[in-house]
């Protein structure tokens, strides 16, 4: 399934004032699989021996790189409005030699793993600097947002009508809810380190959310309604 759902109550507070009232605290957490991949990939100019002249260099321009990269983006099945080439100038290099090196940075968006997967293996690792995975992302997060945001409001008036219930007591209305957290908890971006290590394949492979309220509700003594 996309998301997997946990709703949990954690410590909570019980206090009687002259307002009557009980706070409490709600939490829970969602995991949803990512249908949004961003991957960066680093490219750079590279030098190949000269078959012609032995000793020599030839030097594979980055339009060569580029072109390479995208065949193997497009044959992955990403559609072209999903990939943006940015253009980079090797400035670093251009101030130590006269020889430097032209670079670009691509970025595209990829939907399951699975396409990940067959990027990383298909892609020519020549005039390759780096492969990131800089978000993951899913494209419903907003009706997953709130139904974590509504799992946790759960959680907190089940945890405070249990106390209520506890103490002879009845809850009369909903008096403050506080938000706690945004609801965010983004993966880290992922180098072609990691990934090409296996580390870090967890989180890509999952979004995880955690919620949490702080509701304060009016009770009564049901003795005296």
């Amino acid at each position: 399934s996309a998301v997997v759902l946990s709703a949990f109550m954690i410590v909570s507070c019980f206090s009687a004032s002259a307002q009557s009232i009980i706070e409490v605290t709600g939490s829970a957490t969602i995991n949803v699989v990512p249908d949004r991949i961003t991957v960066e990939i680093g490219m750079e100019e590279y030098f190949i021996p000269d078959e012609n002249n032995p000793g020599d260099s030839v030097l594979v321009g980055i339009k060569a790189v580029e072109r390479a990269v995208m065949k193997t983006l497009l044959g992955a099945g990403v559609p072209d409005s999903m990939i943006n080439v940015s253009d980079m100038g090797n400035y670093r290099d251009r101030r130590s030699t006269s020889e430097f090196l032209m670079a670009k940075r691509l970025s595209a968006v990829v939907t399951n793993i699975g396409q990940l997967d067959n990027i990383a293996r298909r892609v020519d690792r020549k005039g390759i600097t780096s492969f990131n995975i800089s978000k993951i992302d899913n494209s419903d997060m907003g009706r997953y947002n709130r139904q974590g945001l509504k799992s946790a409001l759960d959680a907190a008036r089940e945890k405070a009508e249990f106390i209520a219930a506890n103490e002879g007591l009845v809850i009369v209305k909903l008096v403050e809810i506080v938000e706690n957290s945004s609801g965010y908890n983004e993966g880290s971006m992922f180098s072609n380190v990691a990934y090409g290590g296996g580390s870090g394949m967890d989180g890509m492979r999952r979004i995880v959310r955690r919620y949490s309220v702080t509701v304060k509700y009016q009770f009564s003594d049901k003795k005296s309604r």
